[in-house]
């Protein structure tokens, strides 16, 4: 495996980032009842926080790229796990694009009338039409960290901690999503620990290089001429 150093740092950073954000978000966004109504009241009362949590949540765009990347690492010796969990990190991450712009929906209401501003943000997520973002969202991120995180584990791409923080990672975020700031950010610690791993090890040994075909390049073997005959 091997990619220039430009492209490894924009690798790593892609990882790093998207953990730390995650982190970031979960720690700043206020712990909030869930009714409609009780959120926005909750963002009303911590605006700085929300301003600083959802800045953050800007980089939730890496999100699946991130992942894609780590799978990556598993590729050559768990194809199979890998390629779902890159390909299902990427619609997940896209589906929770959607899920976070609701929280921006969620802050602008602060400015409104906050009994409207609630019946229209509940009108959003009763439909039908909402299920399968919260589905890919936080489902398909769980089915994606875990096999991304077995694949790793497989491989020893990535010291095998790594691989467990990855696999754990899933199941907490939804599990302590209402549990307050400090567990949620907790369990998205999870995720930053695993993909600052990955990090290093795309920065040390970098990614595979595919050809036209998909197959994975290698690196041609020099031609070893033979003596002459005397």
């Amino acid at each position: 495996m091997s990619t220039s150093p430009i492209a490894r740092g924009l690798a790593a950073a892609c990882l790093v980032a998207t953990g730390i954000a995650a982190v970031l978000s979960s720690a700043l966004t206020p712990n909030t009842s869930s009714s409609t109504g009780g959120r926005i009241d909750a963002f009303a009362a911590h605006a700085g926080r929300v301003d600083a949590a959802l800045t953050a949540d800007i980089f939730i765009v890496l999100l699946g790229a991130a992942t894609m990347l780590a799978a990556l690492l598993a590729w050559r010796h768990s194809p199979k796990l890998a390629g779902v969990a890159g390909w299902l990190g990427v619609i997940s991450g896209s589906a929770m694009i959607f899920l976070i712009a609701l929280d921006f929906a969620v802050n602008a209401a602060v400015g409104v009338d906050h009994k409207a501003a609630s019946k229209l943000l509940d009108n959003i997520t009763d439909t039908p039409q909402f299920a399968p973002f919260l589905i890919l969202g936080l489902l398909g991120g769980v089915v994606a960290m875990v096999c991304l995180g077995v694949a790793l584990w497989r491989t020893r791409a990535v010291p095998r901690w790594a691989a467990v923080a990855l696999i754990a990672y899933g199941p907490a975020n939804v599990l302590t999503a209402d549990a307050g700031s400090v567990p949620f950010a907790g369990a998205n610690a999870l995720l930053l620990a695993g993909f600052a791993a990955c990090a290093m090890a795309v920065l040390r040994n970098g990614l595979p290089s595919f050809t036209a075909d998909g197959s994975e390049s290698r690196p041609v073997e020099p031609a070893v001429k033979e003596a002459p005959a005397l």
